[in-house]
C-alpha cells in the first residue's frame, strides 16, 4: 500500500470518526487541517527540499505511520468496534458520551502529533533561508486565495455545500436518508455560523508563529520548544471568538447527529454499525502490516 494512500486513509478514519459521534465541526475542521492537509503539503511541495531532506523525511514518514498502525490502530479499531456496539443497543449516545468520544480522539491526535514532532524539528532545522522564504511565502499565498474565496462565497451556497457534503457522508453509513432526516440536515446547517474568515484569520497567526520559530532553527532546542504549541496545541492561540464561535458550531452539530443517531430507522442503524465493523476490520488489517 502506498504511502500516500494510507496516510489519507488513516485521516479519513479519524475524521469519520469524528463526524459520526458528532465532533463535527470544529473538531472535524481541525483534524482534517492539521493532518490530511498538513502531511499532504510537505508531500506536495509547499515545502521543496533537498534530495538528501527528501529521503529523510520519507523514512521518517514510514516511520511514523509504521507506529501509528501498531501503536494507534489497534486501539482506534476496538474503541470502533465499542461505538457500534452501543449504537446497536442504545437509540443515540448522550451528549456526556459524544463529549467524551471526543476527548478520547483528541488525545489520541495530540500523542501523533507529538510523535512527529522530532521529525519535523528536524527537517526544519536544516533548512536554509531560500526554503523557509519560500515555505512562508507559499502558506501565505495560499491562505490569501482562501480568504478571496471565503470574501466572496454566497451564505445561501456555502449553507447548501455543507447541507450535501454532510449527507454525503451520513449516507456512507446509513444509505439514503428520509426526507425529514434531510430537512433536519438542512435546519442544522442553517444554524451553523460562518466561521471560514475567522478560521483564516487565525491562521495567520499560526504561520506568523511559525515564522518567529523558524528563525530560531540554528539554536538547540528552541525550534522544538516553539514548535511544541504550534503543532500539538495550536488551539491554545485561537482568539477567544473565534473559540466560542467554534464551541457554538460544535454544540450544535453535536445537537444535530444525537437526534440524528436516535432517529435512525432499523436498516439505516444495521447498516451504520456495519460500516463501523468493517472499518474497525480494515484498520485491524492495516495494523498487521506493520506487526
Amino acid at each position: 500500500m502506498q504511502l500516500r494512500h494510507k496516510t489519507r486513509l488513516l485521516c479519513m478514519t479519524l475524521l469519520a470518526c469524528l463526524a459520526l459521534v458528532g465532533t463535527g465541526g470544529c473538531a472535524t475542521s481541525f483534524f482534517y487541517e492539521r493532518a490530511d492537509r498538513f502531511t499532504e503539503r510537505w508531500l506536495d511541495g509547499h515545502l521543496e527540499l533537498g534530495e538528501v531532506q527528501q529521503a529523510e523525511l520519507a523514512a521518517g514518514l514510514e516511520d511514523l505511520h509504521a507506529w501509528h498502525r501498531r501503536e494507534h490502530l489497534p486501539d482506534y479499531a476496538a474503541w470502533l468496534r465499542a461505538v457500534a456496539g452501543r449504537l446497536e443497543r442504545v437509540p443515540s449516545p448522550s451528549s456526556e458520551e459524544l463529549q467524551g468520544y471526543g476527548e478520547q480522539l483528541a488525545a489520541w491526535w495530540r500523542e501523533l502529533a507529538e510523535t512527529s514532532l522530532p521529525l519535523l524539528v528536524r527537517i526544519g532545522s536544516q533548512l536554509d533561508d531560500a526554503r523557509v522564504a519560500a515555505l512562508l511565502a507559499s502558506l501565505h499565498e495560499e491562505r490569501r486565495e482562501e480568504l478571496e474565496a471565503a470574501e466572496r462565497a454566497d451564505p445561501a451556497r456555502e449553507e447548501a455545500r455543507r447541507a450535501r457534503s454532510m449527507e454525503r457522508f451520513l449516507r456512507r453509513f446509513t444509505g439514503s436518508l428520509r426526507p425529514a432526516q434531510r430537512d433536519a440536515l438542512a435546519a442544522w446547517s442553517a444554524t451553523m455560523e460562518a466561521s471560514r474568515i475567522p478560521r483564516l484569520e487565525n491562521r495567520l497567526g499560526w504561520i506568523q508563529e511559525l515564522e518567529e520559530a523558524l528563525e530560531r532553527r540554528r539554536e538547540p532546542g528552541a525550534l522544538a520548544a516553539a514548535a511544541y504549541p504550534l503543532v500539538v496545541t495550536p488551539t491554545r492561540r485561537w482568539k477567544p471568538a473565534y473559540a466560542a464561535l467554534a464551541e457554538r458550531n460544535r454544540g450544535r452539530t453535536m445537537a444535530f447527529m444525537a437526534d440524528f443517531l436516535a432517529g435512525l430507522e432499523p436498516r439505516q442503524r444495521e447498516r451504520a454499525v456495519d460500516r463501523l465493523r468493517k472499518l474497525a476490520d480494515e484498520l485491524e488489517a492495516l495494523s498487521a502490516e506493520a506487526g
